[in-house]
């Protein structure tokens, strides 16, 4: 994640830049010289990441032309590095003039894979050649004004630019390398408004019905006819044409309209970030309990933009934890049953039956290998919203719902350093079609699309299946190869929780094509596993993280404590925190933001606290044996303690012994190979007729003791 708002830092040899497919690097071979300057070469769409300076050249010590704008968009004009740092020479509006200069490189978005045309500098046609030199071979001749698909970018020499293209060329799609002079780029000027993300509709050019096509050409396929007045969303622009999603007759489609019969509509209503007024702000604040006051007010004090909803569930606290203590209702991942030290401590785990077997000190693994039943403390610690009123911990209360504010450079912030930075390349195994895209582009769409909080959905991915993937995004996994899951839709806890997702994601053993089904791509499991979340989670009440984990006001009164996304206890906290971290390395938390917080009836004075950190729990001895000088023996094993429940019932025993018996040895065994035992050893006995009492006491790892009493009568 970025860490500097306004510096480029040091790289380690090259940065690479995604550009949404291809690496953006020079032809191996060609060093890039460290320069500050170069030559205006290529003409290449971009946008600014962030706010960001322009400068004379390329250093963060040369001087400013002043700020290009979040958004804003910007024409590339070539690149060069200095001390290992990229930086990008670009075109840019900047206090109402057309300024040239640098920006660094990490600060500056590609568009992803546009359209070119092969210009007019082409007098009849344009060699391809199959490496970006002259001497390469010739793959293919394009006519002037043959539109191609631009994959990336080449440098030969400091003022030598390739651009590699996608092509159909004898009707076979083909890619190879134009010199950058001879092909215009579709997309924004420097001071031309980018359109992208913004609504319009179909205007009164059209007389009845609007083609919306596969690609941007009059011969591609009719995927929908659209009438005048429609709605769409434009997701980019390729020369004549808009790339457009829209939803009519109960089908949503993207595809490609022609411009001049879409209007863009006037800026939409946001709500911008001021302040919240006082007045406003006691309204908020009145709504909640006195516990929570403090925390709230001081939030609102560092935060004056940020905005707190009371949800109230009127339900009993007390009550609420009990059902979520439903054994499997909510887990944490531990190692330590399996001899292992780390992850959550035994005190964090459940005991109840189902969970916790006193009688051979086994936990009941519910998910994976190490995921076992929380207890019910550590459910009312997560459950306690006081815990989390805090700037780092309060995020898992945010609203879920999609915004126009919502960026691209945030979603790839959460994405940093997982298997998703980048992009996806595959094989749609529905179709045998190449699939490939960023996996950013990928969230920001589902976001949109299904009217959910794309940096939950990226928040939500990277909980589910990992910084590294796993089986469910492999798309290898055995029986369900080129099936996706991204949000483990479907991975019910138990066994082979893998192989149910990816049968749900394949469409269940009827085949059903709901939600795009089956998920043959990255992309089509990222967007259609949006959609689902939307419509069965956060279009019905369930539009916060804490609130898919902890389902405690629903829309449906008969899906209380049920229908809840996940079963791990600390999902929200976590899912909560890489979002926050997200939106600090952006600079963006004191933006307006929505928090919608639960409030019970009847909660404890202070927060719930969590347990202890302790040891195992178990002090009960699995059987106890009497020897006397006779050499006979009197056991009491594990079937005489009565366990029933979780708990041991009988720790009172009685012997006799012969009168000529004046010693015996007492010894015993232990459940948990945690647990001590005192008390063994030899006991003289009293005189004839008397009774000796011995004790051996269970001591658990956690300090738990068990006391067993033993009466021995000499006869």
């Amino acid at each position: 994640m970025q860490r500097n708002k306004r510096r480029c830092v040091e790289i380690v040899a090259f940065f690479l830049l995604l550009l949404m497919g291809v690496l953006f690097i020079p032809v191996s071979g060609n060093q890039v010289e460290a320069a500050t300057t170069c030559k205006s070469v290529i003409t290449y769409p971009g946008t600014a990441r962030t706010k960001v300076n322009i400068r004379k050249k390329a250093g963060t010590g040369y001087k400013s032309y002043g700020k290009v704008k979040k958004n804003q968009s910007v024409t590339i004009l070539g690149y060069v590095t200095n001390k290992g740092v990229k930086w990008y020479k670009c075109q840019a509006v900047v206090k109402n003039k057309v300024r040239v200069g640098y920006i660094c490189a990490s600060y500056v978005n590609l568009q992803y894979r546009p359209s070119a045309i092969v210009n007019e500098k082409v007098t009849s046609k344009v060699k391809v050649r199959k490496k970006a030199k002259t001497s390469s071979k010739v793959v293919a001749k394009l006519d002037k004004g043959t539109e191609v698909k631009v994959l990336g970018i080449s440098r030969q020499s400091s003022s030598k630019y390739w651009y590699k293209v996608r092509f159909t060329y004898n009707n076979k799609k083909m890619t190879g390398y134009i010199q950058s002079t001879f092909l215009t780029i579709a997309g924004q000027d420097s001071g031309q408004e980018d359109v992208t993300g913004k609504e319009g509709y179909v205007n009164d050019k059209v007389t009845s019905t609007l083609n919306v096509r596969k690609s941007a050409s009059t011969s591609s396929k009719v995927l929908i006819k659209i009438p005048k007045g429609t709605k769409v969303t434009i997701l980019g622009e390729t020369g004549n044409w808009y790339k457009i999603t829209v939803t009519y007759g109960g089908k949503t489609v993207t595809g490609y309209a022609v411009k001049e019969y879409i209007t863009i509509s006037s800026e939409q209503e946001k709500v911008e970030n001021t302040p919240v007024t006082e007045e406003e702000f006691a309204t908020m604040l009145a709504a909640f309990p006195d516990s929570y006051k403090a925390s709230i007010q001081a939030l609102h004090t560092a935060y004056p933009n940020w905005r707190f909803y009371a949800v109230n569930t009127n339900l009993d606290f007390n009550t609420a934890v009990a059902n979520e203590s439903v054994v499997g209702r909510n887990v944490i991942q531990s190692n330590y049953p399996n001899g292992i030290a780390s992850l959550a401590p035994f005190s964090y785990l459940s005991t109840d039956a189902g969970a916790y077997n006193w009688a051979n000190d086994t936990y009941s693994i519910k998910d994976g290998s190490n995921w076992y039943s929380a207890n019910s403390q550590v459910i009312a610690y997560y459950m306690d919203p006081r815990n989390f009123l805090n700037d780092m911990d309060i995020f898992q209360f945010e609203a879920l719902s999609y915004d126009e504010s919502q960026s691209a450079t945030v979603v790839q912030s959460i994405l940093n350093n997982t298997f998703m930075s980048g992009n996806y390349s595959v094989i749609d195994s529905a179709t045998g079609a190449a699939a490939t895209g960023s996996y950013v582009q990928a969230f920001m769409d589902a976001g949109k699309t299904a009217s959910a909080n794309p940096y939950f959905l990226a928040s939500r991915c990277k909980q589910e299946v990992g910084t590294n993937g796993s089986n469910a995004t492999s798309g290898t996994y055995k029986g369900y190869e080129g099936i996706y899951n991204f949000y483990n839709i479907g991975a019910s806890d138990g066994t082979n929780a893998v192989a149910k997702g990816l049968l749900w994601a394949k469409g269940g053993t009827t085949g059903a094509t709901s939600y795009g089904r089956p998920w043959t791509t990255p992309y089509k499991s990222i967007v259609g596993g949006a959609q689902y979340i939307a419509k069965n989670y956060i279009n019905v009440g369930q539009n916060t993280l804490y609130l898919q984990k902890f389902n405690v006001a629903p829309s449906n009164s008969a899906q209380l404590y049920m229908h809840q996304y996940m079963t791990n206890v600390q999902a929200p906290y976590a899912e909560g925190r890489t979002t926050r971290n997200a939106y600090n390395s952006l600079g963006i938390l004191s933006n307006t933001m929505i928090f919608n917080i639960p409030v019970y009836n009847n909660m404890p004075a202070t927060a719930c606290a969590l347990p202890a950190a302790s040891g195992n729990p178990n002090p009960y001895l699995s059987g106890i044996t009497v020897v006397n000088n006779d050499n006979y023996t009197q056991q009491f094993p594990l079937s005489n303690f009565a366990f029933d429940g979780g708990a041991a019932r009988n720790f009172t025993y009685y012997i006799t012994v012969p009168a000529n018996v004046s010693s015996v040895l007492v010894s015993a065994s232990k459940i948990s190979t945690y647990a001590a035992i005192e008390g063994p050893g030899v006991y003289a006995l009293g005189g004839n007729g008397s009774t000796t009492t011995v004790v051996i006491t269970g001591v658990a790892q956690n300090g738990t003791r068990q006391a067993y009493t033993i009466h021995i009568i000499r006869q």
